[in-house]
């Protein structure tokens, strides 16, 4: 066995944004960091109260605090099959060995990403999608998925922590 690191154009390598190719599963994956987030800040709250739900300053907050380099250190792309993929918690069907790469640029394309997604809603808005379900929907599938839906994983379910179960992925 043999292996190499991701082979990538001019533009992959050199460019601060993801190229649009990728912009799915970057999507993906600012997606599953935020509802990952959201879900431990509610677990959080204590059981007694009616509602375990975040107030807008959390909200707000993490939002905010969400986009940042160290949220991301845990991804890296790998060839696999003679395509490029993302590896890390938001795909954990993806166990493939091989060489992986991170760090350089990658980073940065994903900061850049994580604060242009949230240009469209407010903080407030993109909770609710994510206490409804839908937050993958919303944030990805309309705008950043669109002509690559047979090639998207299907994301990591991370429901609400007061609901047992949610009509759609994250």
């Amino acid at each position: 066995i043999s292996y190499s690191q991701p082979s990538l154009t001019e533009e992959e390598q050199k460019s601060h944004y993801f190229p649009d190719r990728y912009r799915c599963e970057a999507c993906q994956i600012v997606v599953h960091n935020l509802g990952t987030t959201f879900k431990t800040a509610e677990s959080k709250i204590p059981k007694k109260k009616k509602k375990r739900t975040l107030g807008d300053v959390d909200v707000v907050d993490i939002v905010e605090d969400l986009c940042n380099k160290e949220g991301f250190d845990k991804y890296s792309i790998q060839e696999f099959d003679g395509k490029v993929t993302f590896k890390g918690p938001a795909f954990p069907d993806r166990t493939a060995a091989g060489m992986s790469m991170g760090g350089g640029l990658w980073p940065i394309r994903y900061v850049n990403y994580c604060g242009s997604l949230f240009e469209d809603f407010d903080e407030d808005e993109v909770y609710k999608f994510y206490r409804s379900g839908n937050l993958f929907s919303e944030l990805c599938l309309k705008k950043h998925c669109k002509g690559e839906l047979s090639e998207t994983p299907k994301p990591v379910d991370i429901k609400p922590a007061d609901m047992s179960s949610s009509k759609d992925e994250l």
